[in-house]
C-alpha cells in the first residue's frame, strides 16, 4: 500500500514536463486506482481566484496534477471540525468538505498553515503506478514531516532527490526544462 507515501520523480522522467521535478503525496491507493497531489508546483492562482466563496482568502493553490483540472482538492492537518476527511497519515488528511473548510478558515478555526489546496490531481489506473515504480520513473519515500508537506517550495524536489544519495545529487541541479539546456 502506497497511501501516505511520497513519490519523488526520478531523473529518468526529466523530459516529462508534467511530472518533471515533482513530489507527490499519495492519498488513495486501492484496487481501483491510485490518487495523489503534486506538492511542489504552485500555480499562478490563489484560492479566491478560483472560487467566489473564498473571497478574502489569499492562499496559494498548487497544481495537483493533470487530471480533472476543473476540480479543487485539499489536504489538512488533523482537525476536529473536518471529521469527514480521509486519513492519509496519523496527522494528515484528505479533506472532503470544501465548503466547511472555507468557513473554518474564515472563522480562524483552521490555520492557513494547516491546509493546502490543489487544482486537479494525479491519478493512475490499477497497477499503472507499480509499473512506473518498476521502471524507476519514481522513487518512493516515507521520510517527511507534515509541516514540510503543507509548506513546500519549488526546492522541495531537490531536497527529496538528494536524500536518495550521491548518485542522484548531480540531477538535483538539472534545469526545469532539459530541452533548454
Amino acid at each position: 500500500m502506497n497511501k501516505g507515501k511520497i513519490l519523488v520523480s526520478n531523473f529518468t522522467i526529466l523530459n516529462d514536463l508534467e511530472f518533471n521535478k515533482s513530489v507527490i503525496i499519495i492519498v488513495k491507493d486501492d484496487e481501483e486506482a491510485t490518487i495523489g497531489f503534486i506538492l511542489n508546483k504552485k500555480s499562478k492562482y490563489i484560492i479566491s481566484d478560483l472560487n467566489e466563496s473564498c473571497k478574502g482568502l489569499d492562499l496559494s493553490i498548487y497544481e495537483g496534477g493533470p487530471v480533472a483540472m476543473d476540480s479543487i482538492h485539499f489536504i489538512h492537518k488533523k482537525c476536529k471540525f473536518l471529521n469527514d476527511s480521509i486519513k492519509i497519515t496519523d496527522d494528515l488528511y484528505w479533506g472532503m468538505n470544501f465548503k466547511l473548510a472555507v468557513e473554518l478558515l474564515k472563522e480562524d478555526k483552521i490555520s492557513k498553515n494547516d491546509i493546502k489546496f490543489f487544482l486537479g490531481y494525479s491519478g493512475w489506473e490499477k497497477n499503472q503506478l507499480k509499473g512506473e515504480l518498476d521502471e524507476n520513473s519514481w522513487l518512493l519515500s516515507n521520510n517527511f514531516k507534515t509541516k514540510d508537506i503543507l509548506k513546500t517550495s519549488n526546492l522541495f524536489w531537490k531536497k527529496k532527490i538528494n536524500e536518495f544519495g550521491e548518485y542522484y545529487k548531480i540531477w538535483s541541479n538539472s534545469p526545469d526544462n532539459p530541452n533548454l539546456n
